[in-house]
């Protein structure tokens, strides 16, 4: 059995690179895209990211929030160790991305899904051609994916 939140195959290597990257960039953030009407804040997907980025380290701010100056809820949500920001508008397709940061230099991942179900075929199609080759249940369609 298989238990997957998003079936994108760019969400997968989303989370992957920033695991990777979280590994040598001490900070990050996360921002969550969506529509005016989608009434979750953060997504699945950005909560998913952030847990994932938790088994490694948390982001490590600068300025604590505690010391933050101003309305400290601009700085986001801490959500398992990183700060997390969502934005819902119109106009907004499902988009998560994740900005690290480092003295003068920065890397940004981002994945962006239109607003069909195509995204989400590809691994759906690759989950249902694998499943059956394990056994118990699993978490996430990284499990289908050779990304070792």
């Amino acid at each position: 059995m298989l238990a997957v939140g998003n079936f994108a195959l760019t969400v997968v290597l989303l989370h992957k690179f920033a695991e990777m990257a979280a590994k040598y960039i001490p900070q990050w953030e996360i921002m969550d895209y969506a529509h005016d009407s989608k009434k979750d804040a953060p997504s699945g997907t950005a909560r998913e990211l952030a847990h994932r980025l938790s088994k490694i380290r948390p982001s490590r701010l600068t300025v604590p929030l505690d010391q933050t100056q101003g309305v400290r809820e601009t700085r986001g949500a801490d959500m398992t160790g990183s700060q997390v920001h969502s934005v819902r508008l119109p106009g907004f397709t499902l988009s998560a991305e994740i900005i690290f940061g480092m003295p003068d230099q920065k890397l940004t991942l981002r994945h962006d899904a239109g607003s069909s179900a195509q995204p989400y075929v590809d691994g759906s199609l690759l989950a249902v051609r694998k499943v059956h080759t394990f056994t118990g249940l699993r978490r996430g369609l990284d499990q289908v994916m050779d990304l070792d």
